[in-house]
């Protein structure tokens, strides 16, 4: 008869020189130090993608800036067209009017010299009759 272990359970294993724990401290070191360098990076990345954001945030800005100002710019160059339109046919109207003005006060110029032109006609008409009526 014989006996045979099929399975154990080990609880504890030490030894005096702590050969067992020296053996996990350069993994475990390893571990501690990829994990810093990871943290590191991850943080190096994410600076990285932050600046280029707030970059394209800025550019973004610009752009918007720019194209605001160019309808502001547009806007004013068409304003300055109408109101340099509305002035000329104002000016023109004026100008008109006034054109009008003179030709009347010209006409009534010409109507008053016809009836002084008639008025001394008449006198000297009726001098020339008086005269004849004299010599009569």
């Amino acid at each position: 008869m014989g006996s045979s272990v099929v399975s154990y359970t080990l609880k504890d294993i030490h030894d005096d020189q702590d050969y067992l724990h020296s053996l996990g401290k350069a993994p475990t070191t390893q571990v501690q130090k990829d994990s810093r360098i990871g943290e590191a990076e991850a943080k190096r990345d994410a600076g990285i993608r932050e600046a280029k954001a707030k970059q394209e945030k800025v550019s973004a800005q610009c752009l918007g800036e720019i194209e605001m100002a160019k309808a502001q710019r547009d806007y004013e160059l068409k304003k300055a067209t109408y109101d340099t339109e509305v002035n000329t046919r104002s000016a023109q109207a004026d100008l008109a009017y006034q054109l009008q003005v003179a030709k009347t006060k010209q006409q009534i110029k010409e109507q008053r010299v016809q009836v002084q032109v008639q008025v001394v006609e008449r006198a000297q008409q009726v001098a020339v009759q008086e005269q004849e009526i004299a010599h009569q």
